[in-house]
């Protein structure tokens, strides 16, 4: 084997702690089982992309349920982590399917049992010592249970609250697991004993450390200079696929991690939708093109919304519209602490938005109809493991933030503006977002993508500046 190839880097993440990654991933396990104290099991993604259709086949990277990422590191699917505090034999196995080299020739090595070669392998890379085949997961499940003192058994499924009732996901493969999990235990008597571990999970999770830190703002540079050598070339542009392909390209020079997410490319009326995918128009250069973009660095994400004009230029409209966008930015980014709840950002942005339109817009003569009710969407979101992190029904947003927390700050302004100016009268259906990356620190926030460029002279200055590339 070629010792300079960096073999297991596609299922092992070591999230840039290198020789120190198996130490990090053990210390998190031993949190979570401090936290809990019950036995748990958390599982992976039961399969990897396109294996379950049959008309299909995808050849594609497997993104790791968050959850065991961020305990082994593992990015492999159908793995389960079994958690054990009371355990005098090992509290914690990792359960994987056995070798299958006819299947590595297709798809790359994978961590496997079957042999002793294999196992030792795997306890080399992950360092997880109890390495075992997951066809004897429920045996060994059920052994454990019988064993514990607290009749318990701890997992994770997504659940949360929507108008003071408990609302969960029911078609994800946590659930499924959960589901496993009962039917596995009900003739031990303990189907009712499942807990749910997802609130600890999270309030351990969404501080970042400092490699998270880290490896979040090397994907914020790589997005930043993907984004100046766009704007240096845009003008030539003349469709939202040819910005596509020439913005995702450069961020993937510079990333074997992939894209955070799918880039929403929308021009003119197109960014009015907020999750516009369709990325196929062509544009006029009096439009403005919505740009909503980032790259993943390991397991972190940048997620980066930028607004520009596609001529080079704001008309006197856009610049005022998109400065009482840049300035709510700027109000929440002020107020953004711990302490300080995500409900509280969000009135601070949209009474800031709202007052914009009244005091600015509205007192020059323009007049407006915005596509949505009092507020589009919410102004943050937690990241982490994931783009969009924490719980899926954000019920952090009434929250404390904490330390550690890193959140976007994405106010916009949705809608169809008219108004004369300088003797011109300028009608358009417009999307503006501008979006950047916050760490909660001590003393307030960080602006992790605040080298990126965003205002009007900035955005402006660069479109004028051709690429040398």
């Amino acid at each position: 084997m070629n010792k300079s190839k960096n073999t297991y880097s596609g299922i092992f993440r070591d999230g840039g702690a290198g020789g120190l990654a198996k130490k990090r991933y053990r210390a998190r396990r031993k949190r979570l089982l401090n936290k809990e104290n019950i036995l748990m099991a958390i599982t992976g993604v039961p399969y990897g992309p396109g294996q379950e259709t049959v008309w299909a086949y995808a050849h594609c990277p497997t993104y790791q349920e968050p959850a065991i990422m961020y305990l082994t590191g593992i990015n492999q699917s159908n793995v389960i982590l079994l958690l054990d505090p009371y355990s005098f034999e090992s509290d914690e196995i990792l359960f994987v399917g056995k070798k299958d080299l006819s299947k590595e020739f297709w798809d790359g090595i994978r961590f496997g049992v079957g042999d002793t070669k294999s196992i030792r392998e795997v306890q080399r890379v992950t360092g997880i010592k109890d390495i075992r085949d997951i066809d004897d997961f429920d045996e060994v499940l059920k052994g454990r249970f019988k064993k514990q003192r607290k009749k318990r058994l701890g997992t994770l499924w997504m659940e949360g609250t929507r108008e003071k009732k408990i609302v969960e996901i029911k078609k994800d493969h946590n659930w499924k697991f959960k589901n496993r999990l009962a039917r596995c235990l009900r003739s031990r008597g303990g189907s009712s004993s499942l807990q749910n571990i997802m609130k600890n999970h999270f309030e351990l999770r969404l501080p970042l450390d400092s490699y998270d830190v880290k490896n979040t703002l090397l994907a914020e540079k790589i997005t930043g200079r993907s984004f100046v050598e766009t704007l240096k070339k845009f003008t030539s542009f003349k469709s939202e696929y040819q910005v596509q392909g020439f913005l995702e390209g450069r961020m993937l020079e510079e990333s074997p991690y992939g894209l955070s997410f799918p880039s929403i490319i929308a021009s003119g009326p197109n960014a009015t939708v907020l999750h516009y995918m369709k990325n196929d128009d062509i544009f006029s250069k009096g439009e403005m093109v919505l740009m909503d973009f980032g790259v993943r660095w390991m397991t972190m994400h940048s997620d980066i919304s930028r607004t520009v004009p596609a001529s080079g230029k704001f008309n006197p409209m856009q610049k005022i519209l998109y400065e009482i966008v840049l300035k709510a930015q700027l109000a929440v980014q002020r107020k953004a602490r711990r302490g300080i709840t995500m409900n509280e950002l969000n009135d601070c942005c949209w009474n800031s938005v709202n007052r914009g339109l009244e005091k600015v817009f509205k007192s020059a003569g323009g007049k407006f109809k915005l596509r949505y009710k009092d507020r589009p969407h919410g102004v943050s979101h937690l990241m982490g493991e994931q783009e969009h992190d924490g719980d899926p029904f954000r019920n952090y947003l009434s929250e404390p933030m904490q330390e550690g927390w890193l959140i976007s700050n994405e106010p916009g302004l949705y809608g169809s503006f008219r108004i004369h100016l300088d003797g011109r009268f300028y009608d358009e259906e417009i999307g503006i977002r501008v979006e950047d990356n916050l760490l909660i620190t001590k003393t307030g926030c960080e602006n992790l993508s605040r080298s990126i460029p965003k205002t009007v002279g900035q955005i402006e200055n660069l479109m004028a500046t051709k690429s040398i590339k």
